[in-house]
């Protein structure tokens, strides 16, 4: 119910950055547009690349806990968020920012321990960092400036608790259908708790990075973007659940590539804060 307005939002004219992706059923010239948000689905069979499927699975049928540690080398029980292992969905880029994710696939050291740990940099500009040091010392400009938003999305196998290490952060969830909304204000050291499935986002209001820790009581919270997802349906159900019945079927294209990636950018308010021409459409 929430896709309709990320959708609005994004044709008043935000400003994209997602990698390129090949969604199914999709034209050529949406699925090769580097701003297409949604990630290739995982085929019936597929496999992850640089994920030790050998190793997780002996650690998930290893008798205890002294087995599992004998499968494990020290270094395995370290993890660098600045240079993580070369894991497809261990990042998450956006024009707003990007997370970086000590899951059980990325880090076989957390299998059957019940926890799991992200790093969310959200700034006021975006840049391709090679190194974080870079990212750090680039210069930026008000023209460079765009306020970081973790869209709506909820965890099926997890409650989080969102530490802010660096600047504000609004918050908002939803715990399910009936339940009413909660928002707050979190400022350096605030936590915010969101239930294991409820729909939540963080937000940076201000001009200057935003940085927070998000912690799992799983290590395998799991991540549904209902504004990304929804578009994986049938092009008619899509559009029903979008209140566009009234488009043609072939028209729902004209929507599906707009929705925002998963750190998206430019909320009005924080544009105006910034000094920053919204884009043109």
């Amino acid at each position: 119910m929430f896709a309709l307005p990320l959708t609005l939002l994004a044709l008043s004219g935000f400003s994209l950055g997602a990698p390129t992706q090949e969604p199914l059923n999709t034209p050529a010239e949406i699925k090769d547009s580097p701003e297409f948000p949604l990630p290739p689905p995982l085929p019936f069979n597929g496999t992850i690349p640089g994920v030790d499927y050998d190793l997780i699975a002996k650690l998930k049928t290893s008798p205890n806990a002294v087995t599992r540690l004998a499968l494990l080398k020290d270094t395995d029980f370290a993890f660098d968020f600045i240079s993580p292992p070369n894991i497809p969905g261990i990042e998450f880029r956006g024009e707003g920012g990007f997370f970086v994710n000590a899951q059980g696939l990325s880090m076989p050291a957390l299998i059957e321990n019940g926890m799991s740990l992200s790093v969310a940099f959200t700034k006021p500009w975006y840049v391709t960092p090679s190194s974080y040091s870079q990212y750090m010392t680039d210069k930026t400009t008000n023209s460079d400036l765009h306020s970081g938003f973790n869209t709506p999305h909820t965890h099926p196998s997890a409650t989080e608790l969102a530490l802010v290490v660096k600047g504000r952060m609004i918050t908002e969830f939803v715990l399910g259908t009936g339940a009413r909304k909660i928002r707050n204000e979190h400022n350096t050291w605030g936590m915010a708790v969101f239930p294991q499935g409820s729909l939540h986002l963080e937000f940076n209001p201000d001009c200057t990075d935003m940085i927070f820790i998000a912690a799992f009581n799983s290590e395998d919270p799991g991540a549904n973007f209902p504004a990304e997802t929804l578009f994986q349906l049938d092009d008619d159900f899509a559009g029903l659940a979008l209140g566009l019945e009234f488009l043609p079927g072939a028209d729902i294209d004209k929507f599906r590539h707009l929705v925002p990636a998963t750190l998206a950018q430019g909320v009005d308010s924080c544009l105006r804060r910034c000094g920053i021409k919204k884009n043109e459409l």
